[in-house]
This record gives C-alpha cells, structure tokens and sequence, in this order.
C-alpha cells in the first residue's frame, strides 16, 4: 500500500512540472508586456525566449531582461522575439521567487537564438538554449 501511495504522490508532482513547447507552437507575449529590443537594428539578429507549459509558476509572469534591462513578461505558454545586435548578450529570467537565471550568448548577424524558460515542481526555474 505505501509503496503504491508513494507511486501516486511521485505522477502527482511529475504532472505539476511544466512541459516544454515549441516556439513556433507557443502564444506571443501581448505587447502590452514587451518592453524593448522591438526595433529593427543593424544585423538584425533575433533573440527567441519561450516559456514551458504548465501549472508551476502559472501564478506570475517571468520577467525577461537582455543586458540587464527589462525586456518583457513572459507568461507560461508564451513567446517572445527580440531584436538584437550580433555580438555577446546576457540573457537573465526570474520568476515568482525562483531566483535569478543568467546565460551568456553570442549571436551572429542575421541569425536566431532560442532560450526556453522551465519551472520545476519545487519551483526551480532554468533558462536554457532550445532548438525549438
């Protein structure tokens, strides 16, 4: 019994984790909750952050910031692009007391990045690159 009790409880919080989405499957971010890099710039290259799925964290929005200013507000199941110069960008995500979650990126004129923010079941969030 307790070993079938413990099964339960284990798919319980494995069921709260977020899941992942594909960026060109996920919401945009409304713009009302874009704060910059929207302006078109030279080498065009684009930065793609998306937020998993899922009921962790759902309560708040994770704010976004590209070299340390405040980009947007992501919500769960959304994306959001942004216009950025080639060269090196920290990309930074925090969210409902999860902590701060920093990545360093060099991106080439003209092309994509992409990041995906996940929330785990004991509230751990983590910003990492995606081919999605």
């Amino acid at each position: 019994m307790r070993l079938f009790v413990g099964a339960v409880a284990v798919a319980l919080l494995a069921g709260c984790a977020t899941s992942p989405v594909p960026s060109s499957e996920a919401d945009p971010v409304p713009s009302s909750r874009l704060f910059a890099f929207q302006a078109p710039t030279m080498g065009d290259s684009t930065l793609v952050v998306t937020r998993d799925k899922g009921f962790v964290g759902g309560g708040c929005n994770t704010k976004v910031s590209i070299d340390g200013r405040q980009a947007a507000e992501i919500g769960t199941g959304e994306t959001a692009k942004f216009r950025v110069t080639p060269g090196e960008h920290i990309v930074s995500a925090s969210s409902c007391g999860s902590g701060l979650k920093e990545r360093e990126t060099n991106i080439k004129a003209g092309s994509t990045k992409k990041f995906r923010i996940s929330i785990d079941s004991a509230m751990s969030m983590d910003l990492s690159p995606t081919m999605q």
